[in-house]
């Protein structure tokens, strides 16, 4: 296998780690971009030391560490097994007693093997684990609807704020909404800013569940954004409150808002 630190540029590399943090600069202790759950890809743009430049999957630039990554092994064939509890833990035998690790919501596995409780499945590195049924699933797409992206987005309900966070340890307002549409099978863009110029136009009386709102809290244009959920509230993730629900009618909102987008018809 090729030496990680020899990679060139436009290699695609698999997060190897349950948690990755992606900084802006290659430096322990820099603000986070955004994070990677296992399984997930990048693109390497550059190398320096035991840094990689990468492009992560949401499409953020940043730095990461090269020790937390993993060429694709050839698993294409393979199906997709996805944590689809907002935690969820590796076991190392069919017990389900000796725990590996913990995973976070919309980590991606490979199914080697169905039992009755639990799924044999393979980490992206190659070692194989086991993973309760109930904290897992194969088909996640199917029939999905704006309601399944609230229902998701309900699962980071009272999660930390974390600038740049993506698990239910700390997650932010455009995180939360980019995994309530990822976990739908829809990859929308990072930022709320990039949110904004996606999905279609909708006017605030016709708002549904699941279309996002937003709104301009620092700088001019969209700066903060959460879920409509109906009856003139949205789930959004606030910095000194996490995931909460918020009235449309909040002074310091209505006066700061933007406009609404869907993303599913």
């Amino acid at each position: 296998m090729p030496d990680l630190y020899e990679v060139e540029a436009g290699t695609i590399i698999v997060a190897a780690k349950p948690l990755i943090n992606v900084l802006e600069q290659p430096e322990e202790g820099i603000p986070l971009v955004t994070q990677l759950l296992l399984g997930w890809t990048a693109q390497v743009m550059g190398v320096e030391g035991d840094w990689f430049h990468i492009q992560a999957e949401d499409g953020s630039p940043g730095w990461a560490k090269i020790n937390h990554f993993c060429l694709p092994l050839d698993s294409e064939n393979k199906t997709k097994l996805w944590v689809v509890s907002p935690t969820a833990e590796l076991y190392l035998n069919n017990r389900l007693r000796e725990r590996k690790c913990k995973l976070y919501l919309g980590s991606q596995l490979r199914l080697i093997k169905e039992a009755d409780r639990y799924y044999l499945a393979e980490m992206p590195c190659g070692e194989k684990v086991y993973i309760e049924k109930k904290d897992s699933g194969i088909n996640i797409y199917e029939s999905v609807s704006n309601i399944d992206v609230l229902n998701i987005g309900h699962l980071f309900y009272k999660a930390p704020y974390l600038w740049g966070g993506m698990t239910n340890e700390g997650i932010d307002c455009s995180g939360l909404t980019y995994m309530s549409y990822y976990l739908c099978g829809l990859r929308l863009p990072r930022d709320a800013q990039d949110q904004f110029k996606k999905g279609k136009q909708v006017e605030q009386n016709n708002l549904q569940p699941g279309d996002l709102v937003f709104f301009s809290t620092i700088d001019p244009g969209p700066s903060h954004v959460g879920i409509y959920q109906g009856d003139g509230y949205f789930l959004n993730a606030r910095t000194k409150d996490g995931v909460t629900v918020t009235a449309m009618e909040d002074p310091f909102f209505s006066s700061r808002y933007l406009g609404a987008r869907r993303y599913i018809f």
